[in-house]
């Protein structure tokens, strides 16, 4: 009668530590919390020497986010791309281009670059 009380009590401890295990596993688990998200920024650019046109403003509130950037492609056309994000939905952007009335690309200017000639070689007589 002994060994029947001792294997029924071993086998309620090993179901109970297993399930005290299950338990502790769980009451460890944390879940990460982020702080609600919330900025907005904007810069432009325009440099006369290089034909660098481009800027951009963005903001964003919890899960929405929303923007724009612009620039000059090499063809003289206006680039303008808004997008926007919705929780899970993805990036989804509207891209409109526009020519730019009187646009002339930059001008590289040459400037050449002069090289000296080493001077000719002379035979020396032993």
């Amino acid at each position: 009668m002994y060994s029947k009380i001792i294997v029924v009590l071993a086998i309620i401890a090993a179901v109970s530590a297993q399930s005290h295990y299950g338990h502790q596993q769980n009451y460890h688990h944390e879940e990460e919390h982020y702080a609600p998200a919330h900025y907005e920024y904007h810069y432009d650019v325009h440099d006369d020497h290089t034909g660098d046109v481009h800027g951009q403003q963005e903001s964003r509130k919890d899960h929405t986010t929303q923007g724009e950037y612009y620039l000059i492609d090499a063809d003289g056309h206006k680039r303008t791309v808004k997008y926007h994000v919705e929780g899970k939905s993805g990036f989804i952007a509207e891209v409109h281009r526009e020519p730019i009335k009187g646009y002339q690309a930059p001008q590289q200017h040459y400037q050449p670059q002069y090289h000296h000639q080493a001077p000719a070689h002379q035979n020396y007589h032993h």
